[in-house]
């Protein structure tokens, strides 16, 4: 299950991904190993309003001192990633790209694991 966020993750820099419905209830989240505690903090937070700001944004970056969140709009929600300043955006974009996809199938209020429920495809980009 861990390996739909692999991509995002491994890019320097990145420090996590979290996947939120409309509702606010996180539907997914992987963080990189130094910030495993974050985890559980950005679980116990409520992004319904975050979403409901952002409901006619499909795409939003937001930079502070040293620390950057990217934000897509998916499906279930929203996409949101946790990266450094320095962290190459471009590479988060086209892999939160080939993400989407994915995120599409969840529906919300429903668990992550429903992903890959029946049959899949997958396509290798070369």
């Amino acid at each position: 299950m861990k390996d739909i966020f692999r991509d995002i993750i491994t890019i320097e820099g990145v420090h996590g991904v979290i996947v939120f419905a409309g509702d606010g209830q996180v539907v997914a989240s992987e963080f990189s190993s130094g910030y495993g505690d974050e985890q559980s903090r950005f679980g116990r937070f409520d992004w319904s309003s975050f979403a409901s700001e952002l409901s006619e944004i499909s795409e939003a970056e937001f930079v502070f001192d040293s620390k950057r969140l990217y934000v897509r709009k998916a499906k279930p929600g929203y996409v949101l990633v946790l990266l450094d300043d320095l962290a190459p955006v471009s590479m988060v974009r086209l892999n939160c790209e080939i993400l989407l996809p994915s995120l599409d199938r969840i529906k919300p209020g429903r668990k992550f694991g429903q992903i890959f429920s029946g049959r899949t495809k997958t396509r290798i980009f070369r």
